[in-house]
């Protein structure tokens, strides 16, 4: 919501908390997000989840953008994922 507010997410894609019949999505999307209801979005350089679940793949996918998706992959296999 923070990203949202501060315009760094106008017009772009996004997503946020899912539950609560999507309440915050729909928050998200008055400061102009293209908000997409999936469990992580990448739009660039910003990677948005819509739950803490979600917190091993935000991790992997911003291994991904600092190393690459191969680095990604061993590390990933080496952790049991």
């Amino acid at each position: 919501m923070p990203l949202g507010k501060s315009g760094v997410l106008k017009n772009r894609k996004a997503t946020t908390y899912h539950l609560k019949d999507a309440y915050w999505q729909k928050k998200l999307k008055e400061f102009g997000v293209n908000v997409v209801n999936e469990p992580i979005v990448v739009d660039a350089n910003i990677i948005t989840s819509y739950c803490p679940a979600t917190a091993p793949m935000v991790a992997f996918e911003l291994l991904k953008m600092l190393t690459s998706e191969e680095e990604m992959e061993v590390i990933k296999k080496a952790m049991g994922f």
